[in-house]
């Protein structure tokens, strides 16, 4: 959040955000009209061609529908789909069990399930913590071992009631197969280094086989994600009002915090409260005066500056002056000389002003170690077009993929290639995407290598 030096700008959460990310990097490759891009166009609309026939199929057989829904579903869908049916599976054909059999193996699948799970627990959950316990741990062979016999056990009531039955022979369908190695190498050949790229590929094949005689070519994957610059997600800030003691604001800030609704974010740093409705400031200053309350609480939006909406309400009068930015401190600190009716000592705003600044620096601490980052006010359109340039054509060097006369006037003016090079590996870094590593740096005789 805040602070004297590093990045000051406010932290959004991570959930997503690599595929706001990601939705720019397509639209920018859809859209490319260079000799690299009608390339990268053609080689997409050959592998389209190729197995949409496959993907007619599988959409009638799954009632008219797209089988595929989130991202992260895509691999265990493609696994369904490779398995054979089941019909068939065993010869000869085995034949009905009586109601007598079925009883029984209902208790005895029961027996088995509850042990399992007992023993699953008490060996730390191997199958949980495969990094942990490895495939030749004591543990994980204990269980393979207790699963496999309490398995044959529960369904022995199957098994001898159709001693003769086998199974035959099955393979994965080799089609589904060849389909996710054809996306997976189209990926790879340009460069789409990336977790989402083989499901995003996917996902808008069947997409468009739904609906292919009205569906616009130039509508690239995960066209549905939009990129937020400001989400908005507030911190709480409480701090003493002076002349209070410690057991008197601990009870308080419990009760300004349940005021409203938020929502906890367990961290490996402990807790973080996450405000998800908000009080007006009116109707928390009056809540605050009726109890008369020790703590002061401020909704922090994780900006440096308040906006100029949120200022203090005391102060020079001067209108000829420009009125100077307010921090969080400064407006808490005019809080509570409202609400003890005097002007604060030096000492008593400082111990104000420690207490924010510990809170934003432990919510920033924990934030970002736990993926939280800024999405900044960078012009992201024109990062994600010099990404495309760079995977359709990684022989290009950084001061090559630099814009010429760019019109954006912010703090990354992206006139040179240190600062193109920056934004572009922070873009790849939120965007979960591995940039082509041999890079070179620079044109022959110039300085400052960025390799």
């Amino acid at each position: 959040m805040a602070g004297r030096g590093g990045d000051q700008r406010a932290l959004t959460p991570p959930d997503g955000r690599d595929l706001q990310y990601a939705r720019l990097l397509f639209d920018a490759l859809w859209s490319r009209t260079s000799k690299p891009g009608r390339r990268f166009a053609k080689d997409h609309e050959i592998l389209y061609q190729r197995w949409l026939r496959l993907a007619r199929v599988i959409i009638r057989n799954n009632g008219g529908a797209t089988p595929f829904g989130s991202l992260g579903d895509t691999d265990r869908v493609l696994d369904l789909l490779e398995l054979p049916d089941d019909r068939n599976s065993c010869y000869p054909s085995p034949r009905d069990l009586n109601d007598e059999e079925l009883a029984s193996l209902k208790w005895q699948r029961a027996i088995a399930s509850e042990a399992l799970d007992d023993i699953y627990v008490n060996l730390g959950q191997p199958l949980d913590q495969r990094e942990k316990f490895g495939y030749t741990s004591e543990s994980w062979n204990i269980y393979n071992d207790a699963s496999t016999f309490l398995l044959r056990w529960g369904d022995e009531t199957a098994y001898e009631a159709n001693p003769n039955i086998k199974r035959k022979r099955w393979r994965r369908r080799e089609i589904i197969v060849n389909y996710r190695r054809e996306v997976a190498t189209f990926c790879k050949r340009w460069r789409l280094n990336a977790w989402w790229a083989v499901p995003a590929i996917i996902q808008n094949h069947f997409l468009r086989a739904d609906d292919d005689f009205n569906w616009d070519r130039t509508i690239p994957p995960l066209s549905m994600y939009l990129l937020e610059p400001s989400a908005p997600v507030t911190l709480p800030l409480t701090v003493k009002l002076p002349g209070r003691t410690d057991e008197e604001f601990e009870i308080d800030r419990a009760r300004a915090l349940d005021l409203v609704e938020t929502t906890v974010i367990q961290t490996a740093r402990g807790p973080i409260r996450v405000i998800r409705a908000h009080l007006s400031r009116e109707e928390r200053t009056g809540w605050e005066r009726s109890n008369d309350s020790s703590c002061v609480l401020f909704e922090w939006d994780g900006h440096r500056y308040l906006k100029q909406t949120v200022g203090k309400s005391t102060g020079s009068s001067d209108f000829t002056t420009p009125p100077r930015p307010t921090t969080p401190s400064d407006y808490l600190i005019d809080q509570c000389q409202q609400r003890i009716g005097r002007s604060i000592t030096y000492r008593e705003a400082r111990s104000v002003r420690s207490q924010v600044s510990e809170q934003t620096r432990d919510y920033r601490i924990k934030l970002v170690s736990e993926g939280w980052s800024s999405l900044g006010g960078g012009d992201h359109n024109l990062i994600a077009e010099t990404i495309a340039r760079l995977l359709l054509s990684p022989n290009l060097i950084w001061e090559q993929l630099a814009p010429v006369n760019h019109l954006y006037q912010g703090k990354s003016s992206y006139g040179d290639f240190q600062s193109i090079w920056r934004s572009c590996r922070n873009f790849a870094r939120l965007a979960n995407l591995t940039l082509p590593s041999e890079r070179a740096g620079r044109i022959m005789g110039k300085e400052n290598i960025v390799h």
